[in-house]
């Protein structure tokens, strides 16, 4: 992901665009869904005067449309459709999806702090989230942090706009197509001057009214936002944030996690980061991930009528495990999964396609020893 837009900071209101994704019978366009989302944000009571001033918060159908964009860069919508996409599906799957659809359906009613509050289990999976689609300027950002302690908002945009965007372009006109990557080069040619067009202003005021500034404003202050909701960071004056004692304490195993590709990384943030989310986990019995890996078998394949990704399959369960304080990662998942495959051949199918390997059949009773 390179771009996003200055108003989408607040992760929470992702869980609500996925239930309402969910509960469509049928595709419908992206505004429907932000309409949706707009009347649920607006009629949802604040607590306080002040919980009404917080930053990224729907007031109006432009912002919860700029959401939806964000859920569609992030995968929690179809790009396409309001259906829902992989780490939308993911959540729904998930018993912390409850709550939301329940609301949607309008089953339930929630504060608008609901809305926006993280548990710790779901800041991990958010984590997991923006990591799997904006690892680059997640990785970077992390870094800065942790090497400031404190900085100020303007450092922050600063340091994404000037060294960080620039090789975000320069790694999607990498993998683009002919038309993307002419798109992402001449982006690229532009970035490389940022700095030096910031620094001809004379006066910040005048810096302030660019146009080169909205796009920082757009671009950088939700990626540091994100940081604030994932209890990474905290605000301590008006556009200055710092560490959190929690990433301090923690800050060489998140930088190392941080490292790997989101190819080969999820092991490492469920091994690493997650317990430092999810206090007193522990390995789970294997009754237990029996019972976890029918339910997503279940809920990604709506029933059994579609097949499932394994490697989905495996990242849904060891979320589902995680929300009950049951600690294993995909890769162990994976190993399990073979197992069974071996003593369970009539009830487990696991067939090659063309992006990897799918689980047509898991019946595999709860009840199994």
């Amino acid at each position: 992901m390179v771009e996003t837009h200055g108003e989408v900071c607040r992760l929470g209101y992702l869980r609500v665009i996925a239930a309402v994704a969910a509960t469509l019978e049928g595709s419908a366009s992206l505004e429907y869904v932000a309409a949706v989302l707009h009347n649920i944000a607006t009629n949802a009571p604040f607590s306080s005067p002040a919980e009404a001033k917080t930053t990224g918060v729907i007031r109006n159908p432009v912002t919860a449309r700029n959401y939806v964009t964000l859920a569609k860069e992030l995968g929690f919508v179809n790009p396409r459709s309001g259906l829902l996409g992989p780490m939308g599906r993911f959540f729904i799957s998930l018993r912390s999806s409850a709550k939301f659809v329940a609301l949607v359906r309008g089953d339930a009613r929630l504060t608008h702090r609901d809305l926006i509050s993280l548990t710790p289990f779901e800041r991990f999976f958010m984590l997991y989230a923006v990591y799997s689609r904006d690892h680059l300027v997640m990785k970077r950002l992390i870094h800065f942090v942790t090497e400031r302690r404190e900085f100020t908002r303007n450092d922050g945009m600063n340091y994404l706009m000037e060294e960080v965007y620039p090789e975000a372009l320069r790694l999607a006109a990498s993998s683009a197509g002919k038309r993307r990557k002419a798109e992402y080069l001449q982006k690229l040619e532009e970035a490389t001057r940022f700095r030096e067009i910031r620094e001809s202003y004379g006066r910040k005021s005048d810096w302030i009214r660019s146009t080169l500034y909205a796009k920082y404003r757009h671009i950088a202050p939700p990626r540091i936002e994100w940081l604030v909701d994932l209890g990474l960071l905290e605000k301590v004056g008006r556009g200055k944030y710092a560490a959190t004692q929690f990433l301090l304490s923690n800050a060489e195993a998140v930088r190392k996690a941080m490292e790997f590709p989101p190819s080969s990384g999820a092991d490492a943030l469920f091994s690493v980061i997650a317990p430092l989310y999810v206090k007193y986990v522990k390995a789970p019995p294997k009754q237990v991930v029996l019972e976890e890996l029918s339910r997503s078998f279940r809920s990604l394949s709506g029933g059994g009528r579609e097949p499932v990704g394994l490697r989905a399959l495996e990242l849904v369960t060891a979320f589902s495990l995680l929300e009950n304080n049951y600690l294993m990662t995909p890769k162990e998942l994976h190993n399990f999964v073979n197992g069974l495959t071996l003593i369970y051949s009539d009830r487990i199918y696991v067939v090659p396609g063309e992006d990897g390997l799918y689980v047509t059949r898991f019946s595999v009773m709860d009840s199994e020893p």
